[in-house]
């Protein structure tokens, strides 16, 4: 292979990792756990958002401004999904 820039071999290297800041943060909430949330806003699907540690939660059958007792029944890494329970 002919060198690039004259005498000198060409060669990249890497003197650090790049960080990411959503790496290796855990969701604030769990499978099965349960909350009382107070939702916040509306999705495009007309389901509740209410954040936990500012992260999202969707709550289907919830309104905008309400208070409800949420059980969590599926987390994903930018979100979760709950179930409104009845008081």
């Amino acid at each position: 292979m002919p060198n690039l820039f004259g005498c000198r071999t060409f060669r990249v290297a890497r003197t650090h990792k790049k960080k990411d800041k959503y790496t290796k943060k855990r969701p604030p909430v769990k499978k099965g756990q349960t909350l009382t949330v107070y939702i916040e806003d509306m999705s495009k699907k007309g389901d509740g958002v209410a954040k936990v540690e500012g992260f999202a939660v969707f709550i289907p059958g919830a309104k905008e401004g309400e208070l409800a007792k949420v059980k969590i029944i599926e987390v994903k890494k930018n979100c979760a999904v709950g179930k409104k329970i009845k008081c």
